[in-house]
């Protein structure tokens, strides 16, 4: 008896199983198969189901992977999570990347992120931040929380450190800091008190911001000694070191206040 007669002989005894005792299949079920064939936008699968299952090429990978023909050879054998299933004519849809990404997932979610700190690599731009991926997974890096280099492009083939901010397990997304990893990198550097010779690296109406450890840190009007001050581009410009003591320092987002009195 051949690998496929062996492999169908068990695919039947779990159909019948499945007959026996009524089971009736619905979305977010996980149920094993194997290929049966290969049509032009989806792969064709055995489940023990009456029909033959749909696997559309679009949920078979979260990555490629390198030996893709011969995961897709027929006969073998996988778990897939179900997406539709139509009682009435019976036809089933699955995913394979799905499965894969939940099981990602729940390995991510268990892991104590508190004190860890790892780098990865830029995926892409999208609307308000950055996505960089982890393990497979996807951790959008909003720009408040991206040193200022970062935010102007994407720059392919460069690591940047990242620390978890917030997992949203409902929503299966992850919210990270880049700006928090820095900070927490040079935290022994940063106290109360602190005084520092920093670079100006921006001015607006309400105050400067200097660079300190990478980090962007306010020195807010009021807390520079000119009372009298109106227009701060007349007495600073963009890229004039000041010495300044930090007044302010909060540990959960990394947010640094100055003063120079």
């Amino acid at each position: 008896m051949n690998k496929l007669k062996i492999l169908k002989y068990k695919q039947d005894k779990i159909a019948s199983l499945l007959l026996k005792y009524n089971y009736q299949v619905k979305t977010g079920d996980i149920l094993a198969g194997f290929i049966i064939g290969k049509e032009r936008n989806e792969i064709l699968l055995n489940l023990g189901l009456k029909k033959a299952t749909f696997l559309p090429y679009s949920e078979l990978f979260i990555n490629l992977p390198q030996n893709y023909n011969k995961v897709l050879s027929t006969s073998n054998i996988g778990e897939f999570i179900i997406l539709y299933y139509n009682s009435q004519t019976n036809i089933t849809l699955v995913s394979f990347r799905r499965l894969h990404y939940l099981r990602l997932w729940e390995r991510f979610k268990d892991i104590n992120f508190n004190n860890m700190i790892f780098f990865s690599f830029f995926k892409k731009s999208i609307w308000g931040g950055k996505i960089v991926k982890f393990d497979k997974l996807d951790i959008f890096i909003p720009n408040f929380h991206l040193p200022k280099y970062y935010r102007r492009k994407l720059i392919h083939n460069k690591l940047i450190n990242i620390k978890i901010l917030q997992i949203q397990k409902k929503q299966y997304s992850i919210i990270g800091s880049s700006r928090l990893a820095i900070f927490k990198s040079h935290c022994l550097s940063f106290y109360k008190g602190l005084v520092q010779k920093c670079c100006i690296i921006a001015i607006k109406p309400f105050g400067i911001f200097l660079n300190i450890y990478g980090l962007r840190c306010l020195l807010h009007i009021s807390e520079i000694p000119n009372k009298k001050i109106k227009f701060i581009n007349k007495y600073y410009k963009k890229g004039d070191h000041i010495i300044v003591k930090v007044l302010y320092i909060n540990n959960n987002t990394g947010k640094i206040a100055v003063s120079m009195k």
